[in-house]
């Protein structure tokens, strides 16, 4: 996130963003800041592939790339928000990924409680 700062303060200082991209209307992507119930579902299920990807030997970059899908969107829209001195946008990325990374954690668990109970009946 400090990367995406510093990123976003030299292309401001180039020229080639500015505020206004970021103040401007984007409906496609307003759930990274806004994050609703679709959010936490979003989070859970990439919970559930990522842990069921670990522990099965089907384990790959899936994980990595579900992962990053549900954080790295609200981590950056974060850090360019905070760049520019937008904190209740900045505060709703911050809730979006805390929403997110909680949602895998919970998934994650679970998913480990579901597997064990169900290798112990076989």
């Amino acid at each position: 996130m400090t990367v995406t700062v510093l990123a976003t303060w030299l292309l401001d200082a180039a020229g080639l963003v500015g505020r206004d991209m970021l103040l401007a209307d984007r409906p496609l992507t307003s759930f990274i800041w806004q994050p609703d119930a679709l959010s936490w579902l979003v989070g859970f299920l990439a919970g559930i592939a990522g842990m069921l990807s670990l522990t099965s030997a089907k384990a790959g970059t899936l994980v990595g790339v579900l992962i990053s899908v549900t954080t790295v969107p609200a981590a950056a829209n974060a850090a360019v928000a905070l760049a520019y001195g937008v904190t209740d946008e900045a505060a709703g990325s911050a809730v979006q990924l805390f929403v997110n990374l909680a949602a895998i954690v919970v998934a994650g668990v679970l998913t480990l409680l579901v597997q064990r109970v169900a290798w112990r009946r076989r």
